[in-house]
C-alpha cells in the first residue's frame, strides 16, 4: 500500500533493495538516480513535478533531505554538468558551423539557461547517489533523518 500524506515517512527497512557494497550497488544506485526513483526501493514518482522532490518516498518513506542543506552537493553537480555540457555544446557550435554570430549567441544563451534547468532533477538523485555509496552504514534514525532541527 502506497503512503501519500505528509505525515506518512515512516520508514520501512524491509522494501529497501541495496547490495551491501561494491560495483553492483553504485550501478544499482546510478539506474535508480538516472531514472529518477528512490535510491533505496527503487521505486518511481519521488517527484510532484519535475523541479519538486517530494519529503520522503511514497513507498519506504525515505527522508531525502535528512538534514539542512542536504541537497548543496546536488547544487554543485548541477552547476558542473550543465556548464561541462554547455561550454562542449558551444565550442562544437563555434568551431564546426557556419553560423552566424547572433545564431550562436542565441544558442549559447538557451544552453546556459537550459541545460541547468533540465538536469536539476537528476543532479538531486544522483547526490543521493552519492551519498548513499559514501554512507552505506546508516542506521534507521539516519535515514529517517533524525532530528532536523
Amino acid at each position: 500500500m502506497k503512503r501519500t500524506g505528509p505525515e506518512d515517512c515512516t520508514f520501512i527497512s524491509t522494501r529497501v533493495d541495496l547490495p551491501p557494497a561494491g560495483f553492483r550497488r553504485l550501478a544499482l544506485l546510478l539506474s535508480r538516480a538516472v531514472r529518477l526513483r528512490c535510491p533505496l526501493c527503487g521505486s518511481p514518482g519521488i517527484f510532484d513535478h519535475p523541479w519538486s522532490l517530494k519529503r520522503c518516498c511514497p513507498e519506504c518513506g525515505y527522508t531525502f533531505a535528512r538534514e539542512d542543506g542536504y541537497f548543496l552537493g546536488g547544487y554543485l553537480i548541477n552547476l558542473i554538468v550543465a556548464e561541462v555540457i554547455g561550454m562542449g555544446a558551444i565550442l562544437v557550435v563555434l568551431l564546426r558551423s557556419d553560423l552566424s554570430v547572433g545564431w550562436q549567441q542565441i544558442i549559447a544563451v538557451s544552453a546556459a539557461i537550459l541545460l541547468p534547468v533540465l538536469f536539476y532533477p537528476f543532479s538531486r538523485t544522483l547526490w543521493m547517489t552519492f551519498d548513499h555509496m559514501a554512507k552505506r552504514d546508516m542506521d534507521d534514525a539516519q535515514i529517517r533523518g533524525g532530528d532536523l532541527h
